[in-house]
């Protein structure tokens, strides 16, 4: 019984070393379009289900608080951080980039978006703002 389980194991296992397409389905699946506001909602219900500790757990205030303090958080430590962090890595990465840069600027165009500015030009020129919703009363 055992030999049949690691022939078993061995042989899925040669499948996917020969055409790891066929078994990466199976491994994992992502879903297919991630929402965007879960993690705010689900993260004070995954400690606890009982209503004591979903007001009070440590991930409740966070997933509120986080909008609100990361803007300011960054509009006071990007004017003092970003001249020390430029200090710090502009030498040690201008050698590095100079070559990477220099061999793609040959073939950078001037406008590379003047071809599309035709097309794109009557969807820039009007907001993309929706009528307001009808309210109903009862």
């Amino acid at each position: 019984m055992f030999n049949y389980f690691a022939v078993c194991f061995f042989a899925v296992v040669a499948v996917a070393a020969a055409k790891p397409g066929i078994v990466a389905p199976l491994a994992y699946t992502a879903p297919a379009a991630a929402v965007v506001g879960s993690a705010a909602y689900v993260a004070p219900y995954a400690s606890s289900y009982t209503s004591h500790h979903i007001a009070h757990s440590a991930a409740f205030p966070a997933a509120y608080t986080a909008p609100i303090a990361a803007p300011v958080a960054a509009a006071y430590t990007a004017p003092i951080a970003a001249p020390f962090a430029a200090a710090y890595t502009a030498p040690f990465a201008a050698p590095y980039a100079a070559p990477y840069t220099a061999a793609y600027t040959r073939y950078a165009a001037a406008a590379p978006l003047a071809y599309s500015a035709p097309f794109a030009a009557p969807y820039v020129a009007r907001p993309f703002a929706a009528a307001a919703p009808l309210l109903l009363k009862k």
